[in-house]
């Protein structure tokens, strides 16, 4: 009997020794080669344990070749999942059906079924209510908000922003398009009407091609643009709340440690980004003729006062310090 009870320690002791130092084996899913992807993944892999194994995979913007790899996972599958971008979330719904999943980087996961009940999600988009609080402090003088949007990307944000901004004293001005050969005239249509443009993330609205007519325009007209891009903001928006790409990696990070001891934790949710940062442009602000409160600066994480559209604005020479 007493060597029965030894055996048992003994096999009970050398249990508890491998579930501390068994090391969790993670696969990371990134959709293609992208310096956001790249910065989320390396705020992701500085935030896990150094045993932690993490073997990469990258779809190469093909989402078969996603679903490949991820078919391949199933059958000797790690620990956790991190999707990062929408063809490897989108990979990872399709193919993977039991093991943890987190994803990141990925906008309007809703449109896409995301999550899914083995899925936790880290959003791409601050909640209205904080962006709107965050403009509402930077001008508080300025109550009519002028927003352009496409229904099927953003239309359930936008009414979220629409409940949000009537108890901050604000009223937004929404105007939907379909195409982005309307945004010229649904522009100039709406800046009359408004004291500020906020530029959300929407890909039909927001795109290389737009940017500088939205700069352009709302200089001319002397209308601040409240935006969710530090580059925008360098290129002369007023400021934005900014999503760093690192953070949300550490956050998925905060995710998977959680789910790697309980798979159940947050599981068919999505999380907001934590601690965004705030951009603002001084030249803008110069400008424009807002007033930016020294507190406001500080809390700033970027903060420009250079070169930019102002900068090029041949009326604006003078602003450059």
């Amino acid at each position: 009997m007493m060597r029965l009870f030894r055996s048992i320690l003994t096999l009970y002791c050398l249990i508890s020794i491998w579930g501390t130092t068994h090391a969790a084996e993670i696969a990371v899913l990134k959709s293609a080669d992208l310096p956001y992807y790249e910065r989320a993944i390396a705020g992701f892999k500085a935030d896990l344990s150094v045993t932690t194994s993490i073997k990469d995979y990258n779809l190469q913007g093909q989402l078969e070749q996603g679903r490949d790899i991820a078919k391949s996972l199933r059958g000797s599958p790690p620990d956790l999942v991190l999707a990062v971008g929408l063809k490897a979330a989108m990979a990872a719904k399709l193919e993977i059906f039991d093991t943890p999943v987190v994803f990141c980087m990925v906008l309007n996961p809703d449109t896409y079924g995301l999550p899914t009940s083995n899925m936790t999600g880290v959003a791409v988009r601050t909640p209205a209510e904080t962006q709107l609080s965050t403009l509402r402090s930077m001008m508080p003088d300025r109550s009519r908000i002028g927003i352009l949007y496409d229904e099927a990307q953003s239309g359930d944000f936008i009414h979220d922003a629409v409940r949000a901004a009537k108890p901050l004293g604000l009223d937004l001005v929404a105007a939907a398009i379909q195409r982005p050969d309307e945004i010229p005239v649904a522009l100039r249509k709406l800046l009359p009407k408004v004291d500020v443009l906020w530029l959300i993330q929407d890909q039909l609205i927001v795109s290389e091609s737009a940017i500088p007519f939205f700069l352009d325009s709302t200089l001319n007209a002397k209308i601040p643009i409240f935006t969710f891009s530090s580059t925008l903001v360098q290129q002369g928006a007023l400021g934005a709340l900014v999503s760093d790409p690192w953070t949300v990696g550490q956050q998925a990070a905060r995710i998977a440690r959680a789910r790697l001891k309980d798979p159940r934790v947050s599981e068919g949710q999505i999380e907001p980004p934590e601690h965004p940062q705030l951009a603002l442009n001084l030249n803008s602000a110069e400008y424009l003729g807002i007033i930016l409160t020294p507190d406001l600066i500080r809390l700033a994480t970027h903060v420009f006062s250079g070169l930019g559209s102002i900068a090029k604005h041949p009326a604006h020479q003078d602003l450059i310090h």
